[in-house]
């Protein structure tokens, strides 16, 4: 009977952690605007994967002004929530920012594209880090090629 009401409490401050949590996600002020922020983080992320995979690498700096501005798109989603999940999205973004520019200022000395991946793969752990702090229903699938370019692989 004790070992029932021990899984009943880690049950109940499970739960109680959750329904802390929900409302912010629940909440959101712009889902719609974060999803197609984080949406835009993912594709450009992959737009610096397919550079380096192709050794473009003088393409690589635009990927990175594009990442900024992406960045700023989630700044804008998320302008009207409250101060303290602003500043926890803030810090992390800001460091998902900084290891896509060692990327793209490494792209400029580089042709290692190895050793360009792997700033690459250090970039998108920073990105994933801003990814946590929003519910699974706005993260997109990274695997997911982006609106307008699924159909066209094997056109001329």
């Amino acid at each position: 009977m004790r070992c029932i009401t021990r899984v009943v409490a880690v049950l109940a401050s499970i739960g109680f952690a959750l329904t802390l949590a929900a409302p912010v996600f629940a909440q959101l002020k712009s889902p719609d605007d974060v999803k197609t922020a984080l949406r835009l983080l993912v594709q450009v992320s992959n737009d610096f994967k397919r550079q380096i995979t192709n050794k473009n690498f003088a393409r690589v700096p635009h990927e990175y002004m594009e990442y900024t501005e992406a960045a700023d798109a989630l700044r804008s989603a998320i302008k009207n929530e409250p101060a303290d999940f602003k500043a926890k999205v803030e810090t992390r973004l800001k460091a998902a920012v900084a290891a896509a520019q060692r990327v793209s200022d490494m792209s400029a000395k580089e042709t290692d594209a190895d050793k360009l991946m792997a700033e690459h793969t250090k970039a998108v752990t920073a990105m994933n880090a801003v990814f946590d702090l929003f519910p699974a229903a706005l993260r997109p699938d990274p695997n997911t090629p982006p609106p307008g370019r699924g159909g066209r692989r094997g056109s001329v």
